[in-house]
């Protein structure tokens, strides 16, 4: 069961109204979700001017059964 969540957030500025995604990716480990969010790398670095990347790690916050369940934040 994962602890941690790396979360990915993608931004596009084109044109007037820029758009978000949001990508989750579980994490067991505290030291390495951190370790990932320093070090991720968004695969199409010359698009730097129109999308921006910006990742955090959060602990996973609910019951073991909700968790289990796949009912967390």
């Amino acid at each position: 069961m994962s602890e941690f969540v790396l979360v990915i957030l993608v931004t596009m500025k084109l044109g007037n109204n820029p758009s978000t995604y949001e990508k989750r990716v579980p994490k067991k480990i505290y030291k390495q979700c951190i370790k990932d969010s320093k070090t991720y790398k968004f695969p199409f670095e010359e698009l730097h001017k129109v999308i921006s990347v910006k990742t955090r790690c959060e602990k996973v916050i609910g019951k073991q059964k909700q968790l289990e369940n796949g009912k967390c934040i």
